[in-house]
């Protein structure tokens, strides 16, 4: 008898821990991470940005090099933003080593996100979005590709492939813009964002 009794209060002592150690999992569609929609949900691994076909627009480390030097998957740009219009800027996106956040503050869009690449060669920013009318965050991809020219085009699609935002041609900006009188967006990231 007072070895079940010993064996019982053992147990009890455990249950914190357990509880503990179920919350740091995964859970019904989301990641376990607190971030959104990690790369894993995309099949995808962290890569630099630097790799991009658009790196050159962007301020990623210079070095000369004798040889392939591929870049480190935590290397990335220096901050960099871009806008569509300095004096009163709709579309926001802004880079910071090889995460994005863009911000279209007229039509309420909201998306954050990570460079990466699939085993099947995609690449791209991999994450998740808010949208008008959304209950929640969803998953889904930002494609970037250079303007002939000058700039960049932005393409916000989600997971099936469906058009959320774009594709918007934005220039590079040296400082934060002016808001747009029709800013119905706050300029902070999406970490309070509820996930399905």
């Amino acid at each position: 008898m007072r070895t079940s009794l010993s064996r019982g209060r053992d147990w009890f002592w455990l249950l914190p821990l357990l509880f503990a150690l179920a919350a740091c999992g995964p859970g019904v569609g989301g990641t376990g991470t607190g971030e959104g929609y990690a790369l894993e949900y995309f099949g995808a691994r962290r890569a630099s940005v630097c790799t991009a076909s658009f790196a050159g627009e962007l301020r990623c480390p210079s070095s000369i090099v004798v040889g392939p030097a591929p870049f480190e998957p935590e290397a990335g740009s220096e901050p960099v933003l871009w806008v569509d219009d300095p004096a009163g800027a709709r579309i926001v996106v802004r880079f910071n080593v090889s995460d994005v956040d863009l911000t279209a503050s007229c039509s309420g869009v909201r998306f954050a996100g990570t460079w990466g690449e699939t085993e099947q060669g995609n690449r791209g920013f991999f994450g998740h979005f808010t949208a008008p009318g959304a209950d929640a965050a969803a998953p889904g991809t930002l494609t970037v590709e250079t303007v002939a020219g000058n700039g960049l085009s932005f393409t916000l699609s989600d997971t099936e492939g469906n058009l959320v935002l774009g594709p918007v041609a934005l220039l590079r900006a040296d400082a934060d813009p002016a808001p747009s009188s029709c800013s119905t967006v706050t300029p902070t990231p999406l970490s309070g964002a509820t996930f399905r």
